[in-house]
């Protein structure tokens, strides 16, 4: 929950409430017992009535922020809403009474009129405000829990953005480009049917990213079959210095993951590691009870390591961090590099 300093609130705000609460009491009474009182009333028996006016308001508001604070740490809102307000203002209730009864025990002069039925109107008064009072701290926590999501939701837009827009970069980075055209052009006399379908992938892969530009989370069935097609490009450049072995999605089908998050784990072994036909790059992908991918592949660090900001496991993690309570998990050793990306439920896209 969100911190609040209510400084200024209990500067202005209980003085204010102490005089509607003053009002109020005043004019729940019959005029004839209240001008009846007031008519033995001193200058200081009005100012000594608004002070308690005042503290009672303090009360009522003081105890209703302590208890929030105080029940935010140990029995918070989230998902049990119903007994959250139940137990505030039960609690709230059950203090302005003893409050109050303490109050009422002082010997005050007779005139002031401070007997039974002050007392059961006073009680009936601090009941309403206490009802109003965790009303408030309730609409106050979905106001947040509102603002939070909405956050949330432009933060996650902006990742997904920025996802997007590295893929396309990498993308259409010359060498890339230059490339991918070399491999075409060198097709096309040689084997004018494979160049074709270089083509088509290449242009699956851009359809494919800009189709999922605004999307937060898409089927796993689908980023699995971007990624054949943006495999078929390295490997008729690399031959067999690339293996990609995936195994069977079973009940991961169900479940899906933030687009684009397969080819920047990809991306991220091919660019770490050294690799050549007699010693290729085994990418292994595979989905542990249908519940997670594990991305895994061997290490062959390059003999001058690649300087990088890991920008792309770092978009992963956040994306996570602002979708759900889990997170990738990175595993790497002397031989095998792996992460653990767990799989979204089908409800969430």
């Amino acid at each position: 929950m969100h911190k609040h300093s209510y400084r200024l609130y209990r500067i202005y705000g209980y003085p204010g409430f102490g005089l509607v609460l003053y009002l109020v009491l005043v004019l729940i009474n019959p005029a004839a017992r209240t001008l009846n009182s007031w008519r033995y009333y001193a200058f200081g028996d009005f100012i000594l009535e608004f002070i308690f006016s005042v503290a009672y308001a303090t009360a009522l508001f003081e105890t209703g922020i302590q208890l929030t604070s105080l029940l935010n740490k140990w029995y918070p809102w989230d998902g049990r809403i119903k007994s959250r307000f139940g137990i505030q203002f039960s609690l709230h209730v059950i203090i302005v009474y003893l409050v109050l009864s303490l109050f009422f025990k002082i010997k005050f002069p007779h005139y002031f009129g401070y007997d039974e039925l002050m007392f059961r109107q006073t009680v009936i008064v601090g009941v309403i405000f206490s009802l109003l009072i965790t009303s408030v701290f309730a609409a106050e926590y979905f106001f947040y829990r509102w603002n939070d999501a909405k956050l949330k939701s432009l933060e996650m837009e902006q990742l997904t953005t920025q996802a997007q827009l590295d893929a396309l970069k990498l993308q259409l980075d010359p060498h890339f480009l230059f490339n991918n055209l070399s491999i075409v052009t060198a097709l096309i006399e040689d084997q004018p049917a494979t160049a074709v379908s270089y083509v088509a992938k290449l242009s699956s892969i851009y359809r494919y990213m800009l189709t999922n530009r605004i999307r937060n989370v898409i089927p796993l069935t689908e980023e699995l079959e971007f990624i054949k097609a943006y495999l078929f490009l390295y490997q008729i450049r690399y031959g067999n210095g690339i293996h990609v072995r995936i195994d069977e999605v079973g009940l991961a089908a169900l479940s899906g993951l933030p687009p684009l998050t397969l080819q920047l784990l990809i991306e991220n072994a091919i660019k770490h590691n050294v690799f050549s036909t007699e010693s290729p790059l085994n990418i292994h992908i595979y989905f542990p009870e249908g519940k997670a991918m594990v991305v895994e592949n061997n290490k062959m660090p390059k003999a001058i390591p690649v300087v990088s900001a890991n920008m792309g496991l770092k978009n992963i993690e956040e994306r996570y961090r602002l979708m759900s309570s889990l997170s990738p998990v990175v595993t790497a050793d002397e031989h095998f590099f792996s992460v653990e990306i767990p799989l979204i439920n089908s409800n969430n896209f």
